[in-house]
Parts: structure tokens; C-alpha cells; sequence
């Protein structure tokens, strides 16, 4: 499966120490996603986070709800050591645990319901059918009330419309890389942005489209609450 390169330590640890951190808009996706969570009706206590990664989006989450407990969970063994590393620090409030979101299986790992399920960057590598479970499966672990939130790589309508957010993402690692002081080039870098190993592993779907699947499933309030380019945050509540 495309997806199991992101077993491979060296891919995984590309994109942490590189792409993650020159995502566009990052920054404003999390403020997006907590203000969301912040208008729910039901309590945040138990949060989960599905390909977790490095704890980003986990920790982003625990730290503005203080009385929250969170799970964390992902199939790269890089990315569990990762997030271990990030979030030691919230101790008992959070479990790290290893599982695979390309069948149900991954259910096995944890026990619901959940006030809020969270995921970043991670359900793009599943099929479209897959995708479709998922977020049923999601549905079935949240409590009333309960959120999913979704920050996510989501395709592009048109060919010109992915090349504007591969420019936007070359400019983004260009201008790291320098501050680095690496010496490359502009051309270097979309190039290598174009032929990285593992763009092979996404399976984008149009975000209106997944909103849909989402609504067919039975939640409410259903948006696209931000999108940048190919860079969207879109969930509902159930």
C-alpha cells in the first residue's frame, strides 16, 4: 500500500524536520481548530488524535484545555517516537499508542466515546472508500455533541489551481532551506518538492466532497471552516 512508506524512517523524518514545519497557514489552522472546539456545547474531557504524527495537533489541543486527556495514535514507528518525545511532558493525560488506520482494525486500540476526534495531514494517504469507513467509524466513538476535525490535504480542482499551491509550498521550503543556509535554488527545491517519495501516497479528495460523506453519515454543522490552496480544515458534530 502507497501509505506504508510512511513506515520508513527516513521519509518520516523529512517531513518533520522539513515539510511540517514550512506548512502555509499552519498556524492559523490550529487557531481555527481550537476555536471551533471552543463553541462546542459538550466539555472537552477525552480527545483523540488519529495519525498523530509528531504530537502536534495533540499537544496544541491539551495545552488550551488543561483538564482534557488525550490519545494519540499512529502506525510510523518514527512519528510514535516522536510524539512520545513531544508530549512527555502532560504525563498521565495522554497515551501514545500504535495502530492502522487502513482497516478497522485500529479500533482495537482504543475504547470511546470521545468528546472531540481530531486528525492532521494523516487520512489523505487512505483510499476513498477507506476514507468513507473511517469517518464513520469516527462517528460511532464520539459522544453527543462530540467534533471531528479534520486538517487536511484535500485536492485541487483544477491543474492550475495545484500549481498554485505547489508554489506556494516551494516558496515556503525555499525560504526555510536558506535561513538554513543551504545552498539551492528555487528550482532545485520545487523540483525535489515534486518528486519526494512520498507523493505517491496521497489519495486526495475534494473537500466539498468530503463534507458530504461527513453530512450522509449524520453529522451536523457540517464545514470547510478554513482552506488555504490544498490546506483545509473541515470537520462536523454528531
Amino acid at each position: 500500500m502507497p501509505a506504508e512508506i510512511w513506515k520508513r524512517r527516513d521519509v518520516a523524518a523529512r517531513f518533520l524536520n522539513e515539510q511540517s514545519l514550512s506548512i502555509p497557514d499552519r498556524p492559523r489552522q490550529l487557531e481555527v481548530l481550537l476555536r471551533v472546539l471552543s463553541a462546542s456545547s459538550r466539555p472537552l474531557h477525552r480527545v483523540l488524535d488519529l495519525g498523530t504524527g509528531d504530537g502536534l495537533l495533540l499537544a496544541t489541543v491539551l495545552d488550551a484545555y488543561p483538564d482534557t486527556d488525550g490519545i494519540g495514535l499512529d502506525f510510523s514507528p518514527h512519528m510514535l517516537e516522536q510524539a512520545r518525545q513531544r508530549l512527555s511532558s502532560f504525563g498521565t493525560r495522554v497515551q501514545i499508542l500504535e495502530a492502522d488506520l487502513q482497516t478497522p482494525a485500529w479500533q482495537q486500540a482504543v475504547s470511546g466515546p470521545f468528546d472531540a476526534i481530531v486528525s492532521g495531514f494523516a487520512i489523505h494517504h487512505l483510499t476513498h472508500g477507506r476514507k468513507r469507513a473511517l469517518y464513520r467509524e469516527i462517528y460511532d466513538l464520539l459522544s453527543p455533541g462530540g467534533q471531528f476535525l479534520n486538517t487536511e490535504h484535500v485536492s485541487s480542482p483544477t491543474p492550475q489551481v495545484e500549481r498554485l499551491f505547489d508554489e506556494a509550498m516551494t516558496d515556503q521550503l525555499y525560504s526555510r532551506r536558506r535561513e538554513r543556509g543551504e545552498n539551492v535554488t528555487r528550482e532545485e527545491v520545487f523540483r525535489q518538492f515534486q518528486e519526494r517519495p512520498d507523493r505517491a501516497a496521497n489519495i486526495l479528495a475534494p473537500v466539498e466532497e468530503q463534507c458530504q460523506w461527513l453530512r450522509e453519515l449524520g453529522f451536523r454543522d457540517v464545514d470547510c471552516f478554513r482552506k488555504y490552496f490544498e490546506l483545509a480544515v473541515f470537520g462536523g458534530t454528531k
